[in-house]
């Protein structure tokens, strides 16, 4: 008896976990993150499309999420996108790129809180780009990034 409850216990906190990525991004724009896990909760904050987020927990419908600077809040389900990987940038200025490594010439550069889309990864290295152009950038150090 003792056993069966122990294991109903870990497989319902297993399910209480969310199924996705730990990492996901905002589904749309201008998105209100809100204090509490509903539509009469205060805004917080509001998220853009492509904002990368952790995905911290679920409460019926609504995912509580943490962003870069470890602002924490409620979204709905429905808003987040688990499909298209982000990143914001959190240095004051990175180099970005031809290729992944320090060898590669530098083609541009990106600033703090920016937000890219992550189209690769190899070796310590995320390829970036724009996100609603879908357009590719360059590379630079995964470690340079925040939600990849």
């Amino acid at each position: 008896m003792k056993n069966t409850f122990l294991l109903t216990g870990t497989w319902l906190i297993i399910l209480l976990v969310p199924a996705w990525a730990t990492t996901a991004s905002i589904g749309q724009d201008k998105v209100n993150v809100r204090k509490a896990p509903n539509l009469k909760a205060e805004v917080i904050f509001q998220a853009h499309l492509g904002y990368p987020v952790e995905l911290e927990k679920t409460q019926g419908q609504w995912v509580q999420i943490k962003d870069w600077q470890n602002n924490e809040g409620w979204v709905h389900r429905s808003l987040i996108n688990q499909n298209i990987q982000t990143a914001v940038i959190v240095p004051e200025e990175v180099n970005v790129r031809k290729g992944p490594g320090l060898h590669y010439p530098v083609v541009t550069q990106v600033k703090c809180g920016e937000v890219y889309k992550i189209f690769n990864a190899k070796k310590g290295w995320v390829q970036i780009g724009y996100y609603v152009e879908n357009q590719e950038i360059g590379w630079i150090r995964k470690d340079l990034v925040w939600g990849e």
